[in-house]
C-alpha cells in the first residue's frame, strides 16, 4: 500500500514539474494597445495582435437583417462592420482598456487621434450605445436617431434583443 501511494506522489510531483516547464509564462495583460485596426464587425477590432471590444456601444450582429422603409431587408450588420472600416480607413488607433470581457476581449475606449471612436460612431447612425454597460453615448445615439442616420433610417432592433431572439429559439 505505502508503495502505491508513494508511486501516486512521485507521479504527482512528476507531473507538476513537467507542466510548470512546458508551460510559457504569460506577461501581463497591456492596458494600452496602439496600431493598425482589423475590424472583424461594427463593435470588435484586432489590433497589434489584441482582440478588442469597443466600450460603450454595440453593434447590429453579422447576419442581423433591418427593414427598410419600403419594406425591404437590409443586411445592417454588414453594413456597420463595412462602415466602421471606411472610419477607420488605414489610420492608428490608439485603445485604452477599460475592463476584459468573459470572452477573453480587451474592452478598450479606442481613439482616432483625440476622437473617441465609438462617439463617432454612435453619431453617425453606425452602432448603438450599450446603456447596460455605459450611459456615454446615449446622447449620441439620440442626437442619430431624431436626424435619421444610419441605422436609424431603418426600422430595427438592438443587437441584444438580437441576440435574446435568437437563442430563444
Amino acid at each position: 500500500m505505502n508503495r502505491i501511494i508513494l508511486t501516486l506522489l512521485l507521479m504527482g510531483g512528476i507531473y507538476t514539474a513537467m507542466r510548470s516547464v512546458d508551460t510559457p509564462t504569460r506577461a501581463p495583460r497591456q492596458s494600452e494597445v496602439q496600431g493598425l485596426a482589423q475590424v472583424h464587425d461594427g463593435d470588435t477590432v484586432t489590433v497589434m495582435g489584441v482582440r478588442i471590444r469597443l466600450f460603450g456601444i454595440d453593434a447590429p450582429e453579422m447576419d442581423q437583417i433591418c427593414e427598410m422603409p419600403d419594406g425591404s431587408d437590409w443586411a445592417c450588420g454588414v453594413w456597420s462592420r463595412d462602415q466602421v472600416r471606411a472610419v477607420i480607413d488605414e489610420r492608428d488607433l490608439r485603445c485604452v482598456k477599460q475592463d476584459w470581457d468573459k470572452y477573453g476581449r480587451m474592452v478598450a475606449r479606442c481613439y482616432l487621434g483625440d476622437q473617441d471612436l465609438a462617439r463617432v460612431l454612435a453619431q453617425d447612425g453606425i452602432v448603438f450605445a450599450y446603456a447596460n454597460y455605459s450611459r456615454d453615448y446615449i446622447v449620441d445615439e439620440k442626437a442619430a436617431a431624431v436626424a435619421g442616420r444610419g441605422l436609424w433610417q431603418a426600422q430595427t432592433i438592438s443587437p441584444a434583443e438580437f441576440r435574446r431572439q435568437k437563442r430563444e429559439n
